[in-house]
């Protein structure tokens, strides 16, 4: 015992300068991840044949760590990013509670090696998300008042915290962004691990991405002249309309119909704006239905969007839900195309609740996709079964390798948040009676079920082709 003391000392002190993270794993279900910091930080007691190290985690401040718990160690050269929210007007805020007015923030980023350090960014927070919002741990939005890039991203207003609450891998979005980008889907979302922090408080491991509008960030299009649709049962957009020959709901994501007539008062009204696109919608339908879908949709985009849904086996498309489309203008010979994806929270191996039976279910591998019937009809185009086979075959023989060898990377660099996470919210527990979620602290038996899980499913699509 004191001699693996002493190693861990000596290791310790050797790599504290090179600022890496110390990942503890225990044998009593307990993890710290310690950040090293420069000068004196590591010390230890003896009481009899115990010794106890002390340490200042970033996480929970001061903590002691019997040595006869300690696992194993691990050292880390870099670590996801740390982002501290600080209301001034709610020092006692623990959490956002607002979905429908923005909250003064100010922001604080301790890259970890990741990305670049950012302090005293002043930006306006709120909730965001509609079944995600309905949770413990809530979604987030931050709004700056310029464009900004952090951690990477293009420069940008509007950045979006996906909570991932009730996936123990925390995985599901990037896995599903990875292969959206892979295999070309228009403006797939960049997604970035970290920690948030509000007023000192740990709110929990996120996803930061960009939020989906027509922007530089997102779907770069001219907003005067383009549009992105978003077709989704909520319905809950101010410019919408029903579409005449599926009943589809829909919506106008962006642009905001009423600023463009502000800005322009000579130019169409709001209402004549969306009347154009209503027909114009309403026209490509109409060529839908009569077999020429190929002459008013890229059907590469159709074949790409609705293959990364088929392939996390997502659901939502049969609502429809979180579909997006979008075209750059009204002018001859422009196509619609699909795209950008979002909200895979529901897909993948997922655990549903069955409240009848009060018993999980989880989605097998060999399921097939719910889809719309406008779906359907253009996936039974004669280009779409072309385009489709091509990408199958290329999804087998190149694609899902290098996704598997990204899976496995990923899982890697996120691990120590996964428990972390897991210490502020333990589970398990029913998310709004639909789904079971359980703690990411076990992370070798929860990414251990997904990439089983994705083999399976590559098996059964490629089978199926």
């Amino acid at each position: 015992m004191r001699k693996l003391f002493t190693l861990l000392t000596l290791a310790v002190a050797f790599l504290a300068t090179a600022q890496h993270n110390l990942c503890i794993y225990r044998n009593d279900s307990i993890f710290h991840q310690i950040k090293l910091s420069d000068g004196e930080w590591l010390s230890h007691t003896v009481n009899g044949d115990s010794i106890t190290a002390n340490f200042t985690d970033f996480i929970s401040g001061d903590v002691s760590v019997p040595i006869a718990t300690i696992d194993s160690c691990i050292f880390r050269a870099s670590d996801i990013p740390v982002l501290r929210l600080t209301f001034p007007d709610f020092p006692e805020a623990d959490a956002l509670w607002e979905k429908e007015l923005y909250v003064d923030a100010l922001l604080d980023i301790e890259g970890n090696g990741f990305c670049e350090d950012e302090e005293g960014l002043t930006l306006q927070v709120k909730g965001r998300g509609n079944s995600t919002w309905g949770m413990s741990k809530k979604p987030m939005r931050m709004k700056f008042p310029k464009k900004i890039s952090l951690c990477g991203f293009k420069k940008m207003k509007n950045y979006v915290l996906l909570n991932n609450h009730v996936d123990p891998t925390l995985m599901r979005n990037v896995m599903a962004m990875w292969l959206a980008r892979r295999v070309g889907v228009p403006y797939a979302n960049t997604m970035v691990p970290c920690h948030v922090f509000i007023n000192d408080h740990y709110a929990g491991a996120y996803t930061m991405t960009e939020k989906v509008g027509i922007n530089s960030g997102s779907v770069d299009i001219d907003e005067e002249k383009g549009i992105l649709f978003e077709v989704s049962i909520e319905y809950d957009e101010e410019f919408k309309f029903r579409s005449r020959h599926w009943d589809l709901p829909m919506m106008v994501k962006d642009p905001d119909f009423g600023e463009l007539y502000e800005e322009d008062r000579k130019g169409m009204t709001a209402l004549q704006r969306l009347c154009k696109w209503e027909e114009d919608w309403n026209n490509a339908e109409y060529a839908v239905g009569k077999g020429r879908a190929g002459e008013v949709f890229d059907m590469q985009s159709v074949v790409n969007f609705i293959f990364v849904n088929e392939f996390v086996c997502n659901h939502e498309l049969g609502y429809p839900k979180s579909l997006y489309i979008h075209k750059k203008s009204l002018d001859e010979g422009e196509k619609y195309y699909f795209g950008p994806v979002w909200d895979f929270d529901a897909a993948f191996n997922i655990k549903r609740w069955n409240s009848t039976e009060n018993e999980t279910t989880v989605s097998s591998p060999d399921d097939n996709i719910w889809l719309h019937d406008f779906l359907l009809r253009l996936r039974s185009h004669p280009e779409y079964k072309e385009l489709h086979a091509r990408l199958v075959k290329e999804f087998e023989e190149e694609i899902f390798p290098e996704m598997m060898d990204y899976f496995d990377e990923y899982a890697a660099l996120i691990e120590p948040s996964a428990k972390l996470n897991a210490m502020r919210w333990p589970g398990p527990e029913v998310v709004q009676d639909w789904t079971y979620r359980e703690s990411s602290f076990d992370t070798d038996r929860h990414i251990g079920e997904m990439r089983d899980w994705l083999i399976a499913r590559k098996n059964h699509i490629c089978s199926s082709k």
